[in-house]
């Protein structure tokens, strides 16, 4: 009836898991889900998720093929064995968020691959699969069944197709489940308060020198200690774990109303600057992105007025110095186009092109960001035709007061033309 919630994977596994069932004794709900709480590996999980799949969705069929008219529904909800069976499906949720939706521990002195979360994407969909298909199950026709914080915080994780542990259908399937138990009364208290104040802040317990215990510019710049060299997630365990937190926060960034985040920007800064200055290139890429998504939310009269873009600017431009042959030339394009947006993006906070500030901003960007960058890889193609399309955008915003930055330009383009 739900087949459709799954994946093509996941599909064709389901086939074969009820074929297999249709040979052996019809397990009962609880059993079932005793199987889930012993399972360990994700390739079992996941099975036994499908089975669990399939007793809820054999339920909620005829379940619809009773309910006809409203007396129905009255006479099932006083039926002592649909109660029953009702709590069972209930009692399932918590066990599906913790044996499908965990992430699996991985040893630390690996690195992160796709292929270590193929097997735990497909369990990871049928268990969000599950929660889809419990909701309404669940749902009475005075009361709808929502799920507790606890629950949410862990389909938060699967809502970017993108990360290598979420197939497509896990993401449709998380931003659908967000959508249905966070009304807007309820989004924006549970994104600063239980996922980020809650949730992700105490994973970042090294803050930036940069900020103030509570999150804001601190006016006298502080030179780090022995034990806080800089700030990352070098506290996180394991390693991965960053890459779950970044993609936690850039939801909680794009789904947070712009005027809760006008007023609640302290408990996103240290996340975000720890994220951007992170040593992992696939963190700092996704930090690089959500402080893009931050500017895009927060009032720009508040970043300007707080210092708000100094601080940024300040953790960001070393990351246009990441260039070959310290940097793979891979992993540096990677790095450059997310970086020079975000300084771009601030610059155009302010709106006035003959700002002052706006145009010393932009003149140190061509300075000492492209013009800098080419000195040290102008022997790597891809890496200038990355800096040559920035210097576009760049002199777009600068307008005629690009005009003193014409002769190393210029000269810039006679050493590529030399070159070709």
């Amino acid at each position: 009836m739900h087949e459709s919630l799954l994946g093509d994977c996941n599909r064709e596994r389901l086939r074969a898991v009820q074929a297999g069932a249709s040979q052996k004794k019809d397990l009962s709900l609880p059993e079932i889900s005793s199987k889930l709480n012993d399972a360990a590996t994700p390739v079992a999980l996941r099975d036994i998720g499908l089975e669990l799949f399939h007793h809820v969705d054999a339920l909620l069929a005829t379940r619809a093929n009773g309910q006809e008219d409203q007396q129905s529904l009255s006479i099932e909800a006083s039926d002592p064995a649909f109660n029953e069976e009702s709590s069972h499906v209930r009692s399932l949720v918590d066990s599906v968020a913790q044996k499908l939706l965990k992430f699996p521990i991985f040893g630390t002195d690996t690195a992160i691959q796709d292929s270590d979360y193929a097997a735990h994407s497909l369990a990871a969909e049928v268990g969000l699969a599950l929660l889809a298909i419990i909701s309404p199950y669940c749902t009475s026709p005075s009361e709808p069944f929502l799920f507790d914080d606890a629950v949410l915080i862990r389909v938060v994780a699967y809502t970017d197709e993108n990360d290598a542990w979420t197939t497509k259908e896990s993401s449709r399937l998380a931003t659908r489940l967000l959508k249905s138990n966070l009304n807007d009364d309820r989004l924006d208290n549970f994104i600063t308060q239980r996922l980020v104040q809650d949730t992700l802040r105490p994973l970042f317990s090294k803050s930036s020198t940069r900020l103030t215990a509570s999150g804001r510019p601190s006016q006298i710049a502080q030179q780090p200690t022995g034990t806080q060299a800089r700030t990352s997630l070098d506290t996180v365990s394991p390693e991965r774990e960053k890459v779950h937190a970044a993609s936690s926060c850039k939801w909680a960034v794009m789904l947070c109303s712009q005027a809760t985040m006008g007023r609640q920007w302290p408990l996103f800064l240290p996340i975000l600057l720890s994220l951007a200055e992170d040593h992992n290139t696939a963190v700092r890429i996704k930090g690089l992105q959500i402080i893009g998504f931050f500017l895009d939310t927060c009032p720009a009269n508040v970043i300007l007025s707080a210092g708000v873009d100094n601080v940024i600017q300040d953790a960001v431009f070393p990351t246009l110095l990441f260039l070959p042959s310290t940097t793979p030339e891979s992993e540096s394009i990677e790095l450059l186009y997310p970086a020079y947006r975000v300084l771009l993006r601030i610059a155009q906070l302010d709106p006035d092109p003959k700002s002052l500030r706006r145009r010393r901003f932009l003149d140190k960007l061509l300075r000492d960001g492209v013009f800098a960058g080419h000195f040290h890889a102008s022997e790597y193609p891809r890496i200038v035709e990355v800096l040559m399309n920035i210097t576009k955008d760049i002199i777009l915003c600068l307008g005629f007061f690009s005009a003193k930055h014409l002769q190393v330009g210029i000269k810039i383009l006679l050493k590529e033309s030399l070159c070709c």
